[in-house]
């Protein structure tokens, strides 16, 4: 066995300081070219990346044939873009993390005192960016208010925690008067087939930041490696791909068509009327979690077909040994290991109500299907139980109230509107799951660290999910109490 490392990243402020000759080599276009090779060489794979490394333009080739000639677009996730991303709004950072495939660190509104920065839309008319520069002043001061009050009383009310803990959690509750204008920043890691279709929908996105953001995006990545991205440009693809063509306006007016075609069916069925559920969460759906996790396990670690399998869970769970089977296959796990992936044939479908606040957090687990409405005002917003503690409950309120009006105003401008909304309010998401993903997200979000809102909602989550699947579910909860679930599980 050997293994050679082909390549790492490097900053760019690195690769400027080389030879003109060497900055032409310093492309991930090489990597990719070379991988995509493999397959249909009889070289070794140190000669292939060498052979890209010495002929940058047969490398670009290579992947213009290959990714897009014969359609093998994952070849371009060989390469890796690590983007600085600064001045953009929370609103369009939730678009920008949409996708799987990447690497995203974002800065933190518990971490980080905020200044009160904010994106100024371009879609608003300069007298209406007069009224939207009044409503963020009022949301921003009531921040500036309420975290040093919240601080103090976090201090009174416990006195043995940590002083940084207690600072975090003032940040965390006073950010819910703030607009999902606030600027903030991030690092992104995209692959090139990831970066290529967050261009190709933010080009035709409905806020004028993302159109921006996609544009920019396009440069800064098609100077450095033009051939993992040719499906953004229609012109380049053609020049590259002589007899295909790229109908990019079909991709245009694909989700628009679509918003259309829901509202025209709405509109014509309005008899079904308005059955909202009185519950911020519940289970939508699911596939019988514990027969089919049981099945799979012993399908997986057997050589047996799997009607035999689903035979065979059917007499455990009739006869009671079901949960004594699932015990004895996890007895040797901890707190930082995952359960089988046998566990992901277990299906849950959820629809959440939750605070703007709450689905930062959530849209970080983007292993899950997670498909937002746009946010609601009618659903109201999540206040923090601190905020009521301190007095300033109507307060807030007002900071909600007045943002809702600047936001009905201002529905002209479409989804733009949206940039007058705070952290506090909410959306609808159905977050289409596994037993194996809620594994992971419980750990970490019914962790005693975690932030209040999220923890609750993940807390009921997880109650649902047992319900309705038992035996798999016995170690669900926080990372901090593993130890004791185990123990008592075990026990049993």
């Amino acid at each position: 066995m050997k293994i050679v490392l082909a390549g790492i990243n490097i900053p760019v402020k690195v690769i400027e300081n080389l030879s003109e000759e060497e900055k032409k080599k310093a492309t991930p276009e090489v990597i990719s070219a070379a991988y995509a090779r493999i397959s249909r060489s009889k070289k070794n794979v140190d000669e292939l990346v060498n052979e890209s490394i010495e002929n940058i333009s047969k490398a670009r080739k290579s992947n213009e044939t290959i990714i897009y000639g014969m359609g093998h677009h994952s070849v371009a996730d060989h390469a890796i873009f690590n983007l600085n991303i600064k001045r953009v709004s929370r609103l369009l950072v939730e678009s920008i993390e949409k996708r799987r495939l990447a690497g995203y660190t974002e800065k933190s509104q518990r971490y980080v005192t905020l200044d009160g920065d904010y994106i100024r839309p371009q879609e608003f008319s300069s007298e209406d960016l007069a009224k939207f520069d009044k409503l963020v002043k009022l949301q921003n001061d009531f921040y500036f208010k309420a975290n040093p009050k919240l601080f103090e009383f976090l201090k009174k009310k416990f006195p043995d925690e940590s002083l940084k803990d207690l600072e975090g959690i003032a940040k965390e509750d006073a950010r819910y008067s703030l607009c999902l204008a606030t600027e903030t920043q991030l690092g992104c890691s995209y692959t090139g087939q990831t970066a290529e279709l967050a261009i190709r929908e933010l080009k035709y996105g409905r806020l004028k930041e993302e159109k921006e953001f996609a544009k920019l995006l396009y440069e800064v990545i098609a100077e450095k490696a033009p051939s993992i991205i040719q499906l953004t440009d229609p012109e380049l693809f053609k020049q590259h791909n002589p007899g295909q063509e790229l109908k990019d306006d079909n991709f245009k007016y694909t989700k628009k068509n679509t918003r259309d075609l829901v509202e025209k069916s709405f509109n014509q069925n309005k008899n079904l009327g308005n059955k909202t559920s009185e519950k911020d969460i519940i289970l939508v759906n699911h596939n019988n979690p514990d027969r089919e996790i049981i099945s799979t396990l012993l399908h997986t670690y057997s050589n047996k077909p799997i009607s035999d399998c689903y035979s065979l869970t059917n007499k455990l769970i009739d006869e009671g040994k079901a949960k004594d089977f699932i015990k004895d296959s996890l007895k040797h796990i901890s707190a930082f290991d995952k359960v089988p992936r046998a566990f992901e044939s277990g299906f849950l479908i959820y629809e959440v109500i939750m605070s703007a606040s709450c689905f930062a957090q959530l849209k970080r687990h983007r292993m899950n299907t997670l498909l937002t409405q746009d946010y609601l005002p009618e659903l109201g917003c999540t206040i923090p139980p601190n905020i009521e503690e301190i007095g300033l409950t109507q307060e807030f309120q007002n900071v909600c109230d007045k943002s809702v009006d600047l936001y009905n105003e201002f529905k002209k401008y479409g989804k733009s509107a949206e940039y007058c909304l705070t952290n506090a309010h909410r959306r609808r998401v159905v977050v289409a799951t596994n037993i194996r993903q809620l594994y992971h997200i419980s750990r970490i979000r019914e962790d005693k660290t975690a932030q209040w809102e999220i923890r609750n909602v993940t807390n009921t989550m997880s109650k649902l999910a047992k319900k309705i699947a038992p035996i798999t579910t016995i170690l669900l909860g926080g990372k901090h109490n593993f130890e004791n679930i185990y123990e008592m599980v075990m026990k049993k």
